[in-house]
């Protein structure tokens, strides 16, 4: 693991830097669990599974909280430098990716809860196969930006590029066959909006998980990632 913890000479200093890198573990091991459970309501039509992510959204905001509070107690009473700002800093924005994809795991569940509430169903509709591939995608780009997060590691940080070009790929290829399956109407435009906002809500969360592995590296090398302009798809009209 690389470390970007300094000794100071008040060593409550340091453990009040480690207390916020685990303060945020914690929120990043909720976050994936609400992923993780949020993926399964869907698969499984479960309203309950769904009920119980949709209230422990009120916990991840919560920890948003308190995480916020701690890095701002840092900045005033320590008034970090170098390195030290810069796991302060980056902890924050951390934490604000991770409260973003909680908001996305809530609407994988939010759609779970709608289709009880109207009576509808996706039995007559595209199946949900690319909605379930692009969500092991999406598991397994969080998974590894937490683990680099964890481990501190700027190296595998940069590998975490490859996960989400997947993932956009993925993205790409189920718009693609929702609108194969609109023109053959194999599915109504209802069915087809609701999984788009949650091909959509996984493509966001890859796109979190990104930002977080490149925070890591901001961390860990002080090195700030480009702003990218994101691709338009060529299939698609642009209006």
């Amino acid at each position: 693991m690389t470390s970007t913890f300094d000794r100071h000479t008040i060593h409550r200093y340091d453990e009040e830097l480690q207390a916020l890198h685990f303060q945020v573990l914690e929120m990043a091991e909720l976050v994936l669990n609400q992923l993780c459970l949020a993926l399964e309501s869907v698969h499984n039509k479960d309203l309950s599974l769904a009920q119980g992510i949709i209230d422990r959204e009120r916990i991840v905001n919560e920890m948003e909280v308190s995480a916020d509070t701690v890095v701002c107690a840092i900045l005033v009473k320590r008034c970090p430098k170098g390195g030290d700002l810069r796991t302060v800093l980056a902890a924050s924005k951390i934490v604000n990716n991770l409260e973003r994809i909680g908001d996305e795991a809530v609407k994988l569940a939010n759609f779970v809860a709608y289709i009880h509430s109207t009576g509808t169903s996706n039995a007559h509709g595209q199946p949900l196969d690319d909605i379930y591939r692009l969500g092991g995608f999406a598991i397994d780009i969080v998974q590894s930006a937490l683990e680099v997060f964890e481990r501190l590691d700027g190296e595998q940080a940069r590998q975490i590029d490859a996960f989400h070009a997947s993932l956009d790929q993925e993205f790409q290829h189920g718009l693609r066959n929702l609108m194969a399956a609109l023109q053959a109407e194999k599915t109504n435009v209802a069915n087809a909006v609701s999984q788009v906002l949650m091909m959509k809500a996984l493509e966001r969360i890859g796109e979190h998980a990104q930002r977080i592995a490149e925070l890591v590296i901001f961390q860990v090398e002080g090195e700030e990632a480009p702003h990218k302009v994101p691709d338009i798809a060529q299939d698609f009209p642009v209006c």
